[in-house]
């Protein structure tokens, strides 16, 4: 039987690049997808109507999503499995017809931006691997750090002795630290000059590679969410000491917990971790994960005394943990005072 889920606003029912198991029916709410457009590389929303399936291709098909599905209002959805959803078409023809002339137009409107990506890169007389590159670039420039890794690490499977190499693996090593401090999207503050590439690179590499390499290679596997993969090779790098390297592994260790909701273990974990390592470079982000983890539990007194605990270690109001951790705040007393 299909099942019944709810979700808050600002909730995500799934992200892209996650595996597709299940059919969306959006019975109550308001949900929106979220692409990237392959012509223009910017962010397209599509917000869909109460009635409407969405999650189809991808779990009929069996691939990764396409798109990041994302809360706009309190949602209820209806998920079937693939062979339920199966079993309702084939007994609605009125369904398949819909579903056919949804994924047509689909169709016809990537075939539009494909054969205009191709005439672009002609008229300009780009290679194939100079478009590879630009299109690293640009989401390199608007702080896509996700899709920069995902198009970087291509080009160097495709290229890996190619014109740009050099640039790309500097690009994508300071790509690797941005997603594991700030996520995707965030960036280094404004009030921070970061030169990207070079310098980084030389800085990882003049400490230890192979250190440097296994850590990148765990970032690498976060990114894709093959946290417990990840976490063995962290927990490597924390057991050998490295003065670098170690102390990164070790939280990185917590953030892996917290993202496979495993949220008691995440607090116990950075409690601990703090208790040796009271200054650690990230006790502030520590601190809010520990929140996050008591508000994900439902100890909402807890996540309070943590997130205020982070605001003290931070005390920088531009910083992303701080602005995270107050309006997180904010959120719990909204729900407290209705």
């Amino acid at each position: 039987m299909p099942r019944l889920l709810q979700y808050r606003a600002n909730s995500v029912i799934y992200f892209e690049g996650d595996v597709a198991e299940k059919v969306f029916l959006l019975q109550e709410g308001s949900v929106k997808l979220l692409h990237v457009d392959i012509e223009s590389g910017k962010d397209v929303s599509e917000l869909l109507s109460k009635g409407e399936f969405f999650g189809v291709k991808s779990a009929l098909g069996h691939y990764p999503r396409e798109e990041d599905a994302i809360v706009v209002q309190d949602s209820t959805t209806l998920a079937f499995s693939v062979s339920e959803f199966e079993e309702l078409a084939t007994k609605n023809a009125h369904l398949i017809i819909k579903m056919l002339k949804v994924f047509s137009t689909q169709m016809r409107r990537t075939h539009k931006q494909v054969a205009s990506l191709m005439n672009n890169v002609e008229s300009q007389n780009q290679t194939p691997e100079d478009g590879l590159y630009q299109l690293g670039k640009f989401y390199f420039k608007n702080k896509k750090y996700v899709y920069t890794r995902h198009i970087y690490t291509k080009y160097l499977t495709y290229y890996p002795r190619g014109v740009y190499t050099d640039a790309v693996q500097a690009d994508l090593n300071a790509v690797v630290s941005f997603i594991a401090r700030y996520g995707d999207g965030e960036g280094v503050k404004p009030d921070v000059d970061v030169p990207v590439g070079d310098p980084l690179e030389e800085i990882v590499s003049a400490a230890n590679p192979d250190s440097a390499n296994r850590y990148n290679e765990a970032m690498n596997l976060i990114a894709y969410k093959s946290y417990m993969p990840a976490c063995q090779v962290l927990k490597k790098l924390v057991d050998e000491g490295d003065p670098e390297f170690a102390p990164k592994s070790s939280f990185e260790i917590g953030r892996c917990l917290f993202l496979m909701g495993k949220y008691n273990e995440c607090a116990k974990y950075y409690a601990q971790m703090l208790a040796k390592h009271p200054k650690h470079a990230s006790v502030g982000e520590a601190f809010f994960f520990i929140g996050q983890s008591h508000e994900k539990a439902g100890h909402e007194t807890l996540a309070v005394t943590f997130y205020k605990k982070s605001l003290a270690a931070v005390n920088d109001k531009d910083d992303a943990v701080y602005i995270n951790a107050v309006r997180a705040l904010r959120r719990l007393e909204e729900e407290v005072h209705g």
